[in-house]
């Protein structure tokens, strides 16, 4: 019934076309069931009198009820193609509608598979089902209640003992379709995680070569595929039970209804011509009884494809609604979070919250920088401010008014934000950065264009604005992609500009272009920056520092380097590297040598030494750096990136610019105890053991301190 609920109201905008249809079907099936009963009267009136008459009656009956039969057919099908396409785009529109609209929280909720699935799979199901399962569900019982009527007024005797037949006929799939359900249910599972990896591939094909991971991801896949294999082996085997047990209870009906029918002609009880029109009307009606079992297994996995798109567009995001949205036409004052407390589980656990009684401000028309180590609550606070998520404590206020109180369409009118990814769409680059402001003029383009510094670049294109960006951006280097995103978010020249790690990914001559761009920006509106680069922050009017998920200390680079606490630290431990302009090569100073633990207190002529020693790699996100169990050969310096830390698949710890890792390799022969993961573009500076080994052999000072501090650290 929830299929024919879920059909009816995707239909019933359409109801006079549904109408006509159902009456045409009408047509259709009274014709069907009604013409067999010629046979009694050509059988057992027409034929044995050569009566003409009554046989040319029939047979014109029969040619004009085959015209309107026939006519009826085709206006049905006619109008029923229209309802069905009408109503299955008005669905994808609606789940298009709907996905777009809704927050983090729906996204954490639904996978990427399991959307992609429910979006094409599910919905040619609903597709399926509307045009053909349900007419013919629907046909087929109406033919088997008007076969029924006629049947009882031939022979009642008959009739009777073929309605118990049809009885167990129904039953036999009824008794199956708790376990067809659950098999279609786990089919669809399987078949969300094998689609989720094929996102996954496509997408990270780049990684996948660069890191030799072809094995490991094959090896991923073959399990998706054994899983789909044992999950649609069942579900198949299932359905073709489904289908063959009505087949053998209406084999077994057919022979009682012609043993029980020629018993009666035998005892002159029945007619040779009403028999044959018994038994005619009898076959289709078990056609009709058949159909409809036979139905069932369309009719459970439609079910099963209907609740999993009712499942979305029922989801109801948890952000506030305002019943009168206030406007926003930009910011005057500044933004204040006030106590704020925010946790990524549904429950409000104090142990997992990512921000904590955070409270700060940032200041109309200035340059803010949220800064911290990774996990500290920069990133959850930035995306509260853009009202990804709402607190579950406290408020964020803009000029006085809770963001839960805006209209979001307004606010998001006003807001530019530039992501880490800085994604394009695979369309031209006019589209790209026009697209969160429909009907913007190609003037408006070009200005947001030069404002980003990549006007030029995009005139000297053969296709300007018409260029097309392919592989999401692959066509670009990632300078070229964020300058795009940057216009992108400049196109409505936004009150509120929001950058997220835009420069993460950059080389440093780059970055430093990204950063004078921004620069550029101040004065004219509100900029929010998320950075682990503390010199991407410096000349903030504000930078906040976060550690634990609350605001450890406010101020300005200069406040916060004279108060020496842990902004001072962060920046000290990124300084002292040197890196090329293109970030392929790369040096660390002595003096931030000397700041390591096991070298502290060594010479400078020693560590100037050391810091030749030495080499620069780099690695693409992705990219598994170390191996747990690997050989202990080496010591890393990260220079720029982010690189996780995990343990038997499961991530302990992340580091950023300035840590280090492998220091045990330095002097003990021990095997790596984690895997090393990149997370971002990362450059790092490597030592190898036996260039150590050399370096200590003349200068044994070096190895004696190596030998004390290291000894310390593994107490």
């Amino acid at each position: 019934m929830f299929v024919f609920r879920f059909a009816l109201r995707l239909c019933r905008p359409y109801w006079a076309s549904l109408v006509l249809v159902a009456a045409c079907l009408v047509v259709e099936t009274a014709y069907v069931a009604v013409s067999p009963l010629s046979f009694r009267f050509l059988i057992d009136d027409a034929f044995p009198s050569r009566d003409a008459g009554l046989f040319a009656l029939v047979l014109t009956l029969l040619v004009a009820g085959g015209a309107v039969y026939l006519g009826a057919g085709l206006l049905g099908d006619r109008r029923l193609a229209r309802v069905n396409e009408q109503a299955v785009y008005e669905l994808r529109s609606r789940l298009f509608r709907h996905i777009a609209g809704q927050s983090e929280h729906f996204f954490r909720r639904f996978d990427q598979g399991s959307l992609t699935n429910r979006l094409t799979a599910d919905v040619s199901a609903v597709d399926r089902t509307i045009s053909g399962t349900l007419p013919r569900a629907f046909r087929e019982a109406l033919a088997l209640l008007i076969g029924l009527g006629l049947l009882l007024q031939l022979e009642w005797k008959l009739t009777l003992a073929m309605v118990l037949g049809f009885v167990l006929l129904f039953a036999s799939p009824y008794l199956l379709r708790s376990r067809a359900e659950r098999s279609s249910e786990r089919y669809r599972e399987a078949n969300d995680a094998y689609i989720g990896t094929i996102d996954e591939v496509l997408k990270g094909r780049r990684v996948v070569k660069g890191m030799h991971a072809a094995p490991y991801v094959l090896g991923r896949a073959e399990r998706r595929l054994a899983d789909l294999l044992t999950a649609g082996f069942r579900v198949t085997f299932v359905y073709a039970l489904l289908d063959r047990l009505p087949l053998t209870t209406f084999l077994a009906l057919n022979a009682i209804m012609i043993g029980f029918g020629g018993t009666l002609i035998f005892q002159d009880n029945l007619s040779i011509g009403a028999f044959v029109a018994f038994y005619t009307i009898f076959l289709n009606v078990g056609q009709s009884v058949s159909s409809l079992s036979q139905l069932l297994p369309g009719l459970i996995e439609a079910g099963v494809s209907f609740r999993r798109i009712d499942e979305v567009l029922s989801y109801r995001s948890p952000l506030a609604l305002p019943s009168r949205p206030k406007p926003f036409a930009g910011v005057r004052d500044g933004f204040r979070f006030r106590d704020v407390s925010f946790g990524y589980d549904e429950e409000d656990d104090t142990h997992k919250l990512a921000l904590d009684g955070v409270s700060l401000t940032i200041p109309a028309g200035g340059l803010t920088a949220f800064v911290g180590q990774s996990g500290s609550g920069k990133s959850t606070a930035l995306q509260l401010l853009l009202r990804f998520y709402d607190p579950k404590r406290g408020a964020i206020e803009v000029d006085g008014v809770d963001l839960r109180d805006l209209s979001e369409a307004d606010y998001r009118r006003h807001t530019g934000v530039v992501f880490q990814d800085s994604f394009l769409f695979n369309a031209t680059i006019f589209e790209n950065i026009s697209l969160s402001r429909p009907g913007v003029t190609a003037d408006d383009v070009r200005a947001a264009a030069a404002a980003a510094r990549i006007a030029e670049l995009i005139e000297r294109m053969p296709g300007g604005y018409d260029t097309e960006v392919r592989d999401y951006g692959g066509n670009f280097s990632g300078g070229q992609r964020q300058r795009i995103a940057i216009a992108r978010a400049l196109v409505g020249d936004p009150r509120l500009l929001v950058l997220d790690e835009i420069t993460s990914a950059l080389d440093p001559s780059t970055e430093a272009e990204i950063n004078a761009l921004i620069e550029s920006f101040r004065g004219a509106r509100t900029i929010v920056t998320v950075t682990h680069r503390l010199a991407s922050a410096a000349n903030a009017d504000v930078i906040v520092v976060f550690r634990d998920g609350r605001v450890a200390e406010t101020g300005t680079h200069g406040e916060l380097l004279a108060h020496g606490g842990l902004y001072a630290e962060m920046w000290e431990k990124q300084r002292g590297f040197v890196l090329s302009g293109d970030g392929f090569q790369a040096r660390v100073e002595a003096g931030r040598l000397s700041k390591l633990p096991f070298f502290r207190g060594m010479p400078a002529e020693q560590l100037d030494s050391m810091s030749d020693l030495f080499v620069t790699e780099k690695y693409e996100s992705g990219h598994r750096i170390v191996r747990e169990n690997d050989p202990g050969d080496k010591f890393y310096i990260i220079v720029r990136g982010r690189v996780a830390v995990e343990k038997g698949g499961v991530r302990v710890a992340v580091l950023e610019d300035g840590d280090y890792f492998g220091e045990i390799a330095l002097l003990r022969d021990i095997p790596r105890t984690a895997d090393i993961v990149a997370l971002a573009p990362t450059v790092l500076l490597s030592l190898r053991r036996e260039e150590l080994l050399e370096l200590t052999a003349a200068y044994p000072s070096i190895r004696e301190a190596l030998e004390r501090t290291l000894e310390e650290r593994m107490k």
